[in-house]
């Protein structure tokens, strides 16, 4: 019975999220192919990098900490999010 319920959750999501997702990610597949890994973690490094630099230069702090107790440093969710990403940062930078 609970199997039913997954299966029928994930053809959900597929049906729903599967053509926007794959239109996004098929041409990196493609690219990737040729070539997988110098190309595969450079492109996770730059998705990786890409995001912690739009969070903390792209976001307005006024936007991001709009209920923030003060306005010290960790406070900051743009931080935040930054130290977070960093340990994946770090283990595809590694492996």
């Amino acid at each position: 019975m609970m199997a039913d319920l997954f299966a029928t959750i994930s053809t959900g999501i597929d049906t729903v999220l599967g053509p926007p997702l794959r239109a996004f990610f098929q041409p990196i597949d493609h690219l990737l192919a040729m070539g997988y890994m110098p190309w595969a973690r450079i492109f996770a490094l730059g998705f990786f990098l890409g995001t912690m630099v739009w969070v903390f230069l792209g976001l307005r702090r006024e936007y991001v900490n709009l209920e923030a107790p003060s306005k010290k440093i960790w406070h900051d969710l743009r931080v935040w999010t930054v130290l977070a990403m960093l340990p994946h940062l770090i283990v595809y930078f590694y492996f």
